[in-house]
């Protein structure tokens, strides 16, 4: 049965835990019904899609507004823009840069924060922050080309935006963050159940994870010149 409701979710993931939606524990703090499932389909959920990014999945991707930067060379060492609030991972590289010009080409080079000495069209993520490099000129109107945070798990949750056949790696993600919680019956003996569910959902995730047979490739180290 494909999994397409929150509730289908939700009792899945008690399934795996061995306990249900009546457990004390569950309600020990005050937390409504269901509260620790939606917390946890949460972290479980985020998780799984940081490593279906890591596999090469190129999903919950989209282009932010027009950034706006603050800032100036002198008195911060470059100008910066806050990131977008579902910020996850930048699409892009030292070979393509996620910064975008309307017209869709590409702007500047990505640097790490450990280079933020770089002088000229650069940029880079500090917390949740863009920066420019000193003595970048950037368009007038720049985007950024992102992959997005999935929303956080309700009752009310309208769209589960996850590939359909890789579902279970949500669950199993969620049950192996709660898998230390006191509420967890069956000690070591279940904590390997939830283990060993993960690793069948990431073999399942892995081909949908990337599309086509192209070998994954290492990145170059980061060239900031051509002199000896």
């Amino acid at each position: 049965m494909e999994m397409t409701a929150v509730s289908q979710f939700v009792a899945s993931f008690y399934r795996l835990l061995g306990t249900d939606a009546t457990d004390d524990a569950l309600i020990l703090n005050g937390e409504a019904a269901n509260d620790v499932a939606y917390q946890y389909l949460t972290a479980g959920c985020r998780e799984a899609q940081r490593w279906m990014l890591k596999m090469g999945y190129g999903g919950w991707r989209k282009r932010s507004a027009a950034l706006s930067f603050a800032g100036t060379d002198i008195a911060d060492g470059g100008r910066y823009a806050t990131l977008p609030a579902d910020f996850l991972r930048a699409v892009g590289n030292q070979k393509r840069s996620a910064l975008r010009e309307p017209g869709g080409d590409g702007w500047g080079t990505e640097v790490t924060e450990h280079e933020s000495e770089y002088r000229g069209d650069g940029f880079y993520i500090r917390g949740e922050q863009l920066w420019l490099t000193r003595e970048a000129n950037p368009p007038t109107t720049l985007y950024l080309e992102y992959h997005y945070t999935h929303p956080a798990w309700s009752a009310v949750l309208a769209t589960i935006d996850f590939p359909m056949d890789a579902r279970s790696l949500i669950v199993a993600e969620a049950a192996n963050e709660a898998k230390e919680e006191n509420f967890l019956p069956g000690g070591p003996e279940m904590e390997g159940k939830i283990e060993r569910a993960l690793m069948r959902a990431k073999e399942r995730a892995r081909d949908i994870a990337r599309p086509t047979k192209q070998a994954r490739q290492m990145r170059r180290p980061t060239r900031l010149g051509n002199r000896w």
